[in-house]
């Protein structure tokens, strides 16, 4: 960002406008102690000590270490040691880190006081002219009584707008004798016609009930010559009185106009009822109500941490929770359906590889199942090493139909259990499969109590229990010559019968299966979707490893439940 009399800064910590306005005022500081650094011994000093309290400090909103710099470099120069130009400015800095970085306008006053006493021209950088500053500068003249050439910027007009402030120009501001609580205080203000034109802004410090600091409000500009705002509902949530007090500053940020002051401010007071008219701006309606701290929950909600402590998030709502002894589920939340029945089908797709799969022995040993075309078990003596493999890949295998229970054991852990019967298994050729289906499963969700509330409800989920998966891919395979009386041409035809006392085909496909199981492990993840309160559709996907014939499975399932 760039200053107005400096070269580009960045200072991230800092608040832009701070920046802006330090930045545009420090140069000014800067140059007018360069004519004066000479003047007292200890002048450098206080310059330099100026220089990085406001240049790198007050930039950087380090307020506290610019205060004790400054102060330790007022305490140098003691009653003589700077000229009273150089221990000005020091004072002035002084208030400016009081007034604009800490809120502090009492203190602020007090230092700028004692920059007029020292020197009487002693004046602020018109860069650094905020509200709070021109406040408590004009303040400090008030009471050292310090004419017009003391005022913000120097300038006669500068100067005869302080004055105009200091004598006792008056914006006119009706205080509201009551408001109710949790209610917007609207403040309306008017400025004088004739100092309208140089009205640059109009700001209202105010006081909480009960508190000890005022804060800033800069108020809108309404029609004609009036200004509003509204004192937030945070600031009088409890009875008591509130304070306040409104200026007008000019470009310069000097006071045109004020209504009550810091130690004789206007007051209003809070109240449970009033027995007045509720206060409005003039053709206006009255401020509403603000709503109870019990009752400032969202509307909408995805989940209970968007509702206020006591309430949970039912059908996308806030709603109020029923007090402990009078809920019906687990750690007294609101009700839900805790037990689910579902109808769930699945499909296995399995991962498959391997080398001699129609071998006697892999059929033997490694639970493959080969069958011919006529659906009898094969067992001829393939070639070693030609075909007869099954490349690593993905086949369609088993499908699987269950009907499932879950009961809702906390308020986002289902267990349960599945039971169902398994089709597309391999039964010819002597080869048996095993249709049952039988699961026990626990599901996480991930929302905070999914069940309170309708839409989409995300898990993860861990099974074991019994199944089968055959998976079925083609293999072709070609008679070993030797074994079955052929010549060494692959045209050859067989001969000669095998164990069976048939002769195969010298070349033929076979019907490869792969029966895994009959135990397996699972996991997953899925969404529940529920469109109302007692229905969810359900879609999942699970990973499993079966045993102890170990094959990878990956199984999409649909479902269907009913809570109840």
């Amino acid at each position: 960002m760039s200053a107005r009399n400096g070269p580009v800064l960045h200072v991230p910590r800092a608040p832009r406008a701070l920046v802006a306005i330090a930045a545009a005022g420090l140069g000014g500081w800067l140059t007018a102690g360069a004519a004066a650094a000479q003047a007292q011994p200890r002048d450098a000093q206080a310059e330099a000590a100026l220089s990085e309290a406001m240049g790198t400090d007050y930039l950087e909103t380090r307020f506290d270490q610019a205060e004790r710099k400054l102060r330790a470099a007022i305490d140098a120069c003691g009653a003589s040691g700077c000229s009273p130009a150089a221990k000005a400015r020091l004072y002035v800095a002084l208030g400016t880190v009081l007034a604009q970085g800490k809120k502090e306008l009492g203190d602020a006053r007090d230092a700028f006081a004692d920059a007029l006493r020292v020197d009487p021209a002693a004046k602020l950088d018109p860069g650094l002219a905020t509200p709070e500053v021109s406040f408590a500068f004009e303040q400090a003249r008030a009471a050292t009584g310090v004419g017009s050439s003391g005022a913000a910027g120097g300038s006669g007009a500068s100067g005869a707008s302080g004055a105009s402030g200091a004598s006792g120009a008056r914006l006119r501001l009706d205080p509201p004798p009551e408001q109710r609580v949790r209610t917007p205080v609207p403040l309306y203000v008017e400025v004088p016609d004739d100092l309208l034109p140089s009205v640059k802004q109009v700001t209202v410090w105010y006081q909480p009930p009960g508190e000890d600091e005022y804060r800033p409000l800069i108020l809108k500009k309404l029609r004609g010559s009036g200004f509003g705002i509204n004192v937030p509902c945070a600031a009088v949530a409890r009875e008591g009185t509130l304070r306040y007090h409104a200026a007008a500053v000019d470009e310069d940020g000097a006071i045109l106009a004020s209504a009550g002051a810091r130690d004789a401010p206007l007051t209003t007071q809070i109240r449970a009822r009033i027995a007045s008219a509720p206060p409005r701006w003039p053709g206006h309606a009255p401020p509403a109500m603000c709503a109870a701290p019990e009752e400032e929950r969202p509307r909408q909600c995805l989940d209970d941490r968007q509702c206020s402590r006591g309430h949970a998030c039912v059908g996308g709502a806030c709603v109020a929770r029923p007090a402990p002894d009078a809920a019906r589920d687990v750690g007294g939340a609101p009700d839900v359906r805790r037990n689910w029945v579902a109808l769930t089908f699945s499909p296995d797709v399995a991962l498959l590889s391997g080398r001699d799969v129609c071998a006697v022995a892999s059929q033997a040993t490694d639970n493959h199942v080969c069958l011919r075309g006529d659906g009898t078990r094969y067992d001829g003596t393939p070639t070693p090493g030609v075909a007869n493999d099954v490349n690593l890949g993905f086949a369609l295998a088993t499908w699987r139909v269950a009907l499932a229970y879950d009961r809702l054991v906390l308020d986002n852990l289902t267990v349960g259990g599945r039971l169902g019967f398994a089709a597309g298994g391999t039964t010819g050729g002597g080869a048996s499969f095993l249709p049952l289906h039988l699961e026990a499963r626990a599901q996480y969700f991930l929302a905070a109590r999914p069940f309170a509330q309708l839409g989409a409800r995300p898990f993860v989920l861990a099974a074991a229990g019994v199944a089968q998966v055959d998976a079925e891919v083609d293999v072709h395979v070609l008679e070993d010559a030797a074994a079955c009386g052929a010549s060494p041409d692959i045209a050859s035809p067989c001969t000669r019968p095998g164990r069976s006392g048939r002769v195969e085909p010298r070349q033929q496909t076979l019907a490869a299966t792969r029966q895994a199981g009959q135990g397996f492990a699972s996991v997953g993840v899925g969404v529940a979707y529920a469109p109302i309160e007692a229905v969810s559709l359900n879609l999942a996907l699970r990973a499993s490893l079966t045993f102890p014939a170990v094959t990878a499975v990956l199984s999409p399932e649909v479902g269907l439940s009913l809570g109840f």
